[in-house]
């Protein structure tokens, strides 16, 4: 919402709202982000492909669905949305705990992904729509490092209480996950029913909102389709290998235990809690290209530390070290990555399209986790395993340089959005 002269006028309840909401729901998904292959292989008895597919479904419809709700999303408002999103994904995570058959579970696990698909890129639009832009990139900073510390905190209790012998173990940590869920719906359905947002704004809902031309103007800019490509690299070779992949090599090919993947997805968000807002503080004047380079370093570096655990002879202690420390590695890059993934679609896009641009920014997580879970189950069912790490070492540096190489398409001022300019300085 705006005033007359443009400016937003920033609501900072709403804001904390979304921050309470999130970390209630965090703490739920917590319980469970490292183990859902886990959980269809070990205890529902899956094979590691099948289970990979089965996975894969949320990225189909996902992917189906995104494009609808970004014009669901500059129509209606994307608190609205937000709300169902949320209430879909809860409802369907706690039917997960009774996922018993592979079709029961892709069925679930596809609701889950209708949910996400309009969950992420709405709630990015909501806080552009709460702050003005100065204050966006330090906002998605801030409220990524309460995402990962309620995931933390979620992991541990996880590590603590999951065990392979006690099947009813991960199906109590569905159910809470998706209660609380709900409980991040009912937050946004009450809570936000009458801030800036939840509704399209009269201004917002204007001629050009409504005319069929909504996404061929998105899909004409091509700073976006190139942020895109990059995007939908740091998604396959990162987040889609972190959220299944790395728990399954962890526990089947290393044979970690449940309780080293808790400790790992612990320390991965302890990381990311501690040096989030610090990283997004010393950051502000950097590129965003050069800081997305940085990104693709530091994750290919965890993923070789994933990789040494797996060397024979080490005691059970260094192979555990190693692999929380790979995941510590990737919450470092991490922290450079949110400011840059949260602000860059919103400075991109005009009002009237933003739920649009965040709506195909999400796309690109859909196509990662269709392709990501079942290349990770292949590969570590194949012969040789430790192809996984190889792929997705390789994967993660070509995503930095993809990144690095955005710079020549932005425009200075939001690649580097507050680059000195005193003394006739250019950016550099």
């Amino acid at each position: 919402m705006t005033e007359g002269n443009g400016e937003i006028v920033e609501d900072r309840r709403g804001w904390r709202l979304v921050l309470v909401g999130t970390l209630v729901s965090s703490i739920g998904s917590g319980l469970t982000l490292p183990f859902l292959v886990v959980y269809l292989h070990s205890i529902r008895h899956m094979s590691l492909p099948l289970a990979g597919l089965v996975v894969a479904a949320s990225g189909i419809t996902g992917l189906a669905t995104g494009a609808i709700g970004g014009s669901l999303g500059d129509r209606l408002g994307v608190g609205r949305l937000l709300s169902g999103g949320l209430l879909i994904s809860g409802v369907a995570t706690v039917a997960l705990a009774d996922a018993r058959t592979p079709v029961f579970a892709a069925v679930v696990v596809a609701l889950i992904g209708v949910g996400e698909s309009v969950i992420w890129p709405t709630l990015n639009a909501l806080v552009a729509s709460q702050l003005a832009s100065p204050n966006r990139p330090r906002a998605y900073a801030l409220r990524f490092g309460v995402l990962n510390g309620g995931l933390g905190l979620g992991a541990l209790i996880a590590g603590s209480v999951v065990s392979l012998h006690r099947p009813v173990s991960f199906e109590v940590i569905y159910v809470v996950d998706g209660l609380t869920t709900i409980a991040f719906a009912l937050i946004v359905g009450i809570g936000l029913r009458h801030r800036p947002g939840f509704r399209t704004h009269p201004e917002v809902s204007d001629k050009r909102a409504m005319t069929g031309e909504g996404y061929r103007v998105v899909l004409r800019d091509r700073r976006f389709l190139a942020w895109l490509v990059a995007s939908a690299l740091f998604v396959l070779f990162g987040y889609a290998m972190l959220d299944g992949g790395w728990a399954a090599y962890a526990t089947v090919i290393v044979h970690a235990s449940p309780r080293i993947v808790g400790i790992g997805f612990a320390v991965n968000t302890g990381v990311i809690v501690v040096s989030q807002l610090g990283v997004a503080h010393l950051t502000r004047r950097w590129r965003r290209s050069r800081m997305l380079l940085g990104v693709g370093v530091l994750w290919s570096l965890g993923w070789l530390m994933a990789g040494l655990a797996d060397i024979h002879g080490l005691a059970h202690l260094e192979v555990d070290v190693l692999l929380a420390l790979s995941l510590g590695i990737f919450g470092l890059g991490e922290t450079l990555l949110s400011p840059v993934a949260g602000a860059l679609p919103n400075d991109l896009a005009p009002e009237h399209l933003r739920a649009r641009y965040n709506a195909l920014g999400s796309t690109v997580w859909s196509l990662g986790t269709i392709a990501g879970p079942p290349i990770a189950g292949l590969l570590l069912a194949s012969s040789f395993p430790l192809s996984w790490i190889g792929l997705i070492v390789i994967g993660s540096a070509a995503a930095g340089f993809v990144g690095l190489n955005l710079g020549r398409l932005l425009p200075p001022a939001i690649d580097r959005p507050l680059a000195p300019d005193r003394d006739g300085q250019a950016n550099n």
